[in-house]
């Protein structure tokens, strides 16, 4: 009786019973890596449409071509009126014989460039350079980069559906193989021009990934303006299983409703996009509500392009061929390039 007394003020006290307790054990880590997630950013619907193959009939769609104005309200400012200012008489200054100047351009010395370090400059600024002289160093950039490019490939291995009908020779276009395969063609070549890029999700082994794709380009951090563009191919309404209707196909590309920058810049790739390919304009598209998941929440200037039909049969086997995704990777890097060169 005396030892549950004295066991029992033991616990009061935190001596606790004689056993010792086993050390806990630290949960496992998780096997995929956990990357930065926004804490602002809303939820996932999954009710609502992400690209433009989820859009249906019924849905609110804006279509405006690439070369329309840009209409922007700004309130009007009231200039004052022009008034003519005095005229007043001046004083005529008589010359007779003073000698005439004739003014005569200023001649630049000749810079020699010995082997001091103003003949190793990668810059590009310098305006002089030795005749003798042809070979460029490698190391000398080819572009000085204006943007941050976040390439976007849109879904994953994991997401359902994105996937045409099976053609008579087996084979299948994968939606997550083809975004991939055009993206690091596209960044593989603005690489080596010199442009900035970030890969937003190199991963395969993942699903639509929403959130996260934006977490991780808003998070990026860069010293220049980031610009965020999501490559995807398109699917018109049908059977899981069958072919579109035949007549849908071609290019389109999605930009924030009501943004002018967003705009301006899908209208760049869609100009490139049909040019490279040829094939039908389906114009620049946004939806007044309830807009893509990665258009709404990045925090910078982005834009969807929707590359050709896969589950169209007879663009699903132009999607299929290597040299088609090359054009349409080149026609992206056109347009990346412009925008570099221009501004948006």
């Amino acid at each position: 009786m005396l030892q549950k007394i004295i066991d029992f003020f033991k616990s009061l006290f935190g001596g606790g019973s004689s056993k010792p307790k086993t050390p806990s054990r630290p949960s496992p880590s998780p096997a995929t890596k956990t990357f930065p997630t926004d804490i602002n950013l809303p939820e996932v619907n999954d009710d609502e449409p992400q690209d433009g193959s989820e859009i249906t009939a019924d849905t609110a769609v804006v279509v405006v071509k690439a070369d329309d104005p840009i209409i922007v309200d700004e309130p009007i400012v009231e200039e004052p009126p022009v008034v003519d200012p005095p005229v007043v008489d001046e004083p005529v200054v008589v010359i007779d014989d003073d000698p005439i100047v004739v003014d005569e351009p200023v001649k630049e010395p000749d810079v020699i460039i010995g082997d001091g370090d103003m003949g190793n400059s990668t810059t590009g600024n310098s305006n002089t350079k030795d005749e003798t002289t042809t070979e460029v160093s490698n190391d000398q950039p080819k572009h000085q980069a204006r943007y941050l490019w976040c390439i976007d490939n849109g879904h994953g291995k994991k997401t359902k559906g994105k996937r045409s009908p099976k053609l008579e020779n087996g084979k299948q276009l994968l939606e997550y193989e083809f975004n991939r395969d055009v993206v690091n063609r596209i960044i593989k070549t603005l690489n080596n021009k010199g442009v900035e890029t970030y890969n937003v999700v190199p991963e395969i082994d993942v699903d639509n990934f929403l959130s996260e794709r934006v977490a991780r380009a808003n998070a990026k951090t860069s010293k220049r303006p980031k610009l965020f563009v999501s490559v995807h191919a398109n699917a018109a309404p049908a059977p899981m299983g069958k072919w579109s209707d035949p007549s849908i196909n071609g290019i389109e590309t999605w930009y924030y409703h009501g943004n002018s920058r967003g705009r301006k810049l899908a209208a760049v790739f869609q100009k490139h996009l049909i040019n490279e390919t040829g094939w039908k304009n389906r114009q620049l598209k946004s939806r007044p509500t309830k807009q893509f998941y990665v258009l709404r929440n990045t925090s910078m200037t982005a834009v969807l392009t929707e590359n050709g039909f896969y589950n169209n049969k007879a663009q699903c086997k132009e999607l299929l061929k290597d040299s088609v995704r090359q054009r349409i990777a080149d026609a992206h890097v056109a347009a990346i390039m412009e925008i570099e060169a221009k501004g948006i």
